[in-house]
């Protein structure tokens, strides 16, 4: 790992990028984030090479700045997206159980059985 990243191959170039925007992400503040995006985009295009084999650099490198201040509404905002991650977890397991099933509303029922607290309905009293 020390060799590559002592190396000038394009993809230790990728590698440094890739972790020096792995370092914006661990801002603690809002100000330390847009400091880290502006120190970012800056270091990067200076350590990009002219060659197009690093393209999707470039390109994803173009991403982060026209998206920046999206990006730094992740310290101020509460919003995460974790519940549509679960929600599609239940979609994946209904999908899964409800294989041979035509009818939407058979796939609708299986989710519900899937996502419903029913716990408590099976218990004996």
């Amino acid at each position: 790992m020390a060799e590559l990243e002592a190396s000038d191959l394009f993809t230790a170039v990728a590698w440094r990028i890739k972790e020096k925007l792995r370092w914006v992400r661990q801002a603690q503040s809002i100000q330390a984030a847009r400091w880290r995006i502006t120190n970012f985009l800056r270091h990067a295009s200076e350590l990009l090479d002219p060659d197009p084999i690093l393209d999707p650099v470039r390109r994803a490198l173009a991403t982060v700045k026209t998206q920046s201040t999206r990006i730094l509404q992740r310290w101020t905002s509460s919003h995460s997206n974790a519940r549509l991650e679960g929600l599609n977890g239940l979609f994946q397991a209904a999908r899964a159980r409800a294989r041979g099933y035509r009818n939407v509303t058979t796939f609708a029922t299986i989710i519900y059985l899937i996502a419903a607290p029913l716990g408590n309905l099976f218990e004996s009293t």
